[in-house]
């Protein structure tokens, strides 16, 4: 492969990086319907063509922009229960969960970026509660049926499943009160993987509350026969 040809590809990779990260400041400040492409490519300092170019169109670029900052952000399928000790699958859950926070400011955006799609909808938050969210709710609450020895999730599953997933959502819907109060516990990639050590462990600690409290909970009297 000739000089001239790589350069060109790399030349062109930084364009289209310009102008995804262009449209997604831009569209998480003013969302979908009041951000123009050419106010896009004037950001990036690209043409307006270019925008057809590398992303089709204004609504491949705002999908673009939705899902690709994080990268390979959508987590593994959850291991089958009972193939993985639930201490290694929980600080596994966690360490993936919150991996995308590595990259810094581009999260920040991405999650303004979803706060305003929950308000003026285009489509995508619902594709990726289905694509992402569900299937990561899912697979944790199949491990948690395991645990508890039953077939169906019941109420109080349930709410444990919100709450353990809830802990590692919070640190990217609340980025700024963090780096406000306490901006050292996700200063760097070795503090982002301590955070989601103690949010394992506090997991595990919910797991086990639980247990006692179903244990602790009276069995139902059995039925006298009639007879």
């Amino acid at each position: 492969m000739s000089p001239p040809t790589v350069a060109a590809r790399s030349d062109g990779a930084q364009a289209r990086e310009r102008l995804l990260y262009a449209a997604l400041r831009l569209f998480a400040a003013s969302g979908f319907e009041r951000t123009s492409v050419r106010d896009i490519a004037q950001a990036a300092g690209a043409n307006v063509s270019a925008v057809g170019y590398y992303f089709g169109d204004k609504a491949g670029l705002y999908r673009a922009a939705f899902f690709e900052p994080l990268g390979d952000h959508c987590q593994g399928e959850m291991p089958a229960p009972g193939t993985v000790p639930l201490p290694d699958l929980m600080h596994g859950f966690f360490r993936d969960l919150l991996k995308p926070l590595k990259q810094g400011e581009a999260v920040q955006q991405v999650i303004r970026l979803h706060f305003r799609e929950i308000v003026e909808p285009t489509g995508l938050w619902k594709e990726m509660i289905e694509n992402e969210l569900r299937p990561q709710h899912e697979g944790l609450v199949r491990v948690l049926c395991a645990e508890f020895g039953l077939r169906k999730a019941d109420m109080e599953l349930q709410r444990l499943t919100f709450a353990i997933i809830g802990m590692g959502i919070h640190f990217f819907v609340a980025q700024d009160i963090v780096q406000a109060l306490a901006p050292e516990v996700m200063e760097g990639p070795g503090a982002i993987d301590a955070l989601a050590d103690r949010l394992a462990e506090g997991a595990l600690a919910m797991i086990e509350a639980e247990r006692r409290r179903r244990a602790a909970q009276p069995r139902p009297a059995r039925r006298r026969s009639t007879r």
